[in-house]
């Protein structure tokens, strides 16, 4: 029987959930807006099966072929869209195109983040830009079991730990499986992004009709968290000021277990993993950073080699040295976020008194913040920006 006593031993992953035949676990959501498995002690019948699946309590290590690519898409409206180099959505159309199924996190109407099912190209785009919150995966790793025992291809897109929570819940290898893992900083509190689409539609007294947590506004090196209200008002704020995005990269809100992640590691279980390229042309000299962003893509297994012979003609791609990659891009690859020392009073504030009072209380912005702010889209008409950012490529 699964028994939560240390909250860093769960990452939310709901293999035990999905697993257990007389349904008696459930995912319940704490104080700090995180989800964690529950069990009704009177339907489990103590099959062990949910302690069997468990990413945490069974890590799986194996080698991976470490094929490293600078990849970004030739499509410039995918481009222009993704948080980076826009690997996945191509994936996407290969996969949609085999009359398959793709899993990927996206918005429900609520705006809430949770993993969905697409299984007509023009739905790829809902799983463009990332979304620093930890989703909700719900019953996803039953359905993609059924979708893969009828032989339909499926995709999935995830975290490094729902990836291994997914693999171990189907505990077999299944040909028509791909698998992405995104290389995350921590997952924050679905808590926390509550707090904020209210604060946000409470202020500009509209709801919320877009949403992009790294918009390329002033290209992919000064990524802005863009909101778009339904009364046409429109919103940019950078990680200096903007509420949901400072708490992200103060490292105050994310969930306990990725402060002591159990999936840093340079081998990775999945297909292909992707993290931000933000150095291309000191891995590669050949590639000219025009600021449009790029992807690192490593890919870790036979299968994904295969796939991407397929697909590689919709890519712009380059390749890299491993290790530079990871020393340049990818230090969330092996180290694990830094608790920030007020982490859980921040969450209780912000529980109580809401995202305002939370930050204003434990990470204030200051007079110098708002006006770099407000003086950085002057700066990009002027073109200060685009000179700042060669003189440190230089």
């Amino acid at each position: 029987m699964i028994n939560i006593k240390n909250k860093t031993n769960c990452c939310g992953c709901t293999a035990c959930m999905n697993i257990c035949p007389k349904k008696a676990i459930s995912m319940i959501e704490d104080k700090e807006g995180f989800l964690y498995p529950k069990v009704d002690k009177k339907k489990c019948i103590n099959c062990g099966l949910c302690e069997k699946i468990c990413p945490i309590i069974n890590k799986q290590q194996e080698n991976s072929l470490k094929k490293s690519l600078i990849i970004r898409t030739k499509n410039d409206i995918q481009l222009k869209n993704s948080t980076s180099g826009g690997f996945f959505t191509p994936l996407c159309n290969y996969v949609l195109s085999k009359n398959g199924l793709v899993y990927g996190v996206a918005f429900n109407e609520e705006k809430e983040v949770v993993h969905t099912c697409v299984s007509e190209p023009e739905r790829a785009f809902i799983f463009q830009g990332s979304k620093y919150v930890q989703s909700n995966l719900n019953d996803v790793f039953s359905k993609i079991k059924k979708d893969l025992q009828n032989d339909i291809y499926v995709l999935f897109s995830g975290t490094p730990c729902q990836v291994e929570g997914l693999l171990k819940f189907l505990n077999k290898k299944y040909e028509k499986l791909i698998t992405v893992d995104v290389i995350c900083h921590g997952t924050p509190s679905p808590l926390l992004w509550r707090k904020y689409v209210e604060y946000m539609e409470n202020k500009y007294n509209s709801k919320i009709k877009a949403i992009n947590f790294r918009n390329k506004t002033y290209g992919y090196h000064c990524g802005t968290m863009f909101i778009e209200f339904e009364n046409g008002k429109k919103y940019y704020g950078s990680a200096r000021t903007d509420y949901m995005l400072k708490p992200f990269f103060s490292e105050i809100s994310s969930r306990p277990s990725c402060y002591e992640c159990k999936f840093k590691s340079l081998n990775h279980l999945s297909d292909f993993t992707i993290f931000d390229c933000w150095n291309p042309q000191k891995n590669n000299k050949v590639i000219k950073d025009d600021d449009k962003g790029f992807t690192n893509l490593i890919i870790n297994t036979q299968n994904g080699l295969n796939l991407f012979d397929i697909i590689s003609n919709n890519y712009e791609y380059y390749n890299s040295d491993f290790t530079k990659a990871i020393n340049l891009d990818g230090i969330m690859v092996e180290h694990s976020a830094k608790k920030n020392k007020y982490r859980e009073d921040f969450l209780k504030k912000l529980n109580e008194e809401g995202i305002d009072s939370a930050i204003k209380t434990y990470i204030p912005i200051s007079r110098k913040d708002y006006l770099i702010e407000k003086s950085k889209k002057i700066f990009y008409k002027m073109g200060i920006i685009r000179i700042i950012k060669r003189m440190k490529g230089k």
